[in-house]
């Protein structure tokens, strides 16, 4: 039987040095039961003489978005507010930052099918622009033990993406808060790229990475 990937959404690792968030992952209690993707494209009315409709013009498409259905979060066991372990860390994902003058850029991870693997899909990065949160169990002191959230978030435009992709291969020192993804998404501004850097250095256990550890991040070939 398959080990159960937990979903989660981490702060890009070019934003995390400089976000006051905390240490930028976070990972639900239990994996969404929807995720719906949207796409548009809003076209110009262009007028022309002689014509009775106006001609659409298509300049430019709408920003994907994805949205979560509800995601549940569940601290009754532990006697523990939802809202401090769980709801205040979303909160900051949606807040400006002082220091980066915006909210972090994030990608979502989930699996080997969503932003850090083979066949996935929708692996850029995103800005989080909706958060709804719907307080279902209470303590009898008033403290919020079970919640359900929904999350909207929107596409990071691809000409704002900084570009870090190297041409020549170089060596990277592993902190103690780095993942392979997060190390991709530094290097190549894309996360699902862990596997090029696990296959150069002979990891085998994605998970175990320990922080002093040299790896070799070798280019992307143009």
């Amino acid at each position: 039987m398959a080990e159960l990937q937990k979903a989660k959404i981490v702060v890009h690792a070019e934003d995390k040095g400089k976000w006051g968030g905390g240490n930028g992952e976070f990972a639900f209690d239990f994996n969404p039961e929807s995720i719906r993707v949207t796409k548009t494209v809003t076209p110009k009315d262009a007028k022309h003489a002689g014509q009775d409709a106006p001609s659409p013009q298509f300049t430019q498409g709408n920003a994907l978005v994805l949205e979560f259905g509800e995601i549940l979060f569940d601290t009754f066991e532990k006697r523990e507010s939802v809202y401090a372990k769980h709801v205040t860390g979303l909160e900051k994902l949606i807040t400006t930052d002082s220091h980066l003058h915006r909210p972090p850029k994030v990608f979502f991870a989930w699996g080997s099918g969503w932003g850090n693997g083979e066949g996935q899909i929708h692996t850029g990065l995103w800005f989080v622009t909706g958060l709804d949160v719907n307080y279902t169990m209470f303590l009898p002191n008033g403290t919020p033990v079970r919640c359900t959230c929904k999350l909207t978030l929107k596409e990071v435009p691809k000409d704002a993406k900084a570009k870090h992709s190297p041409d020549t291969a170089h060596v990277y020192l592993v902190a103690r808060s780095d993942t392979l993804q997060g190390i991709a998404a530094k290097e190549y501004d894309d996360p699902s790229q862990w596997r090029r850097i696990a296959e150069a250095n002979d990891i085998e256990d994605p998970l175990n990475l320990s922080p002093g550890r040299r790896l070799l991040i070798p280019p992307i070939l143009r």
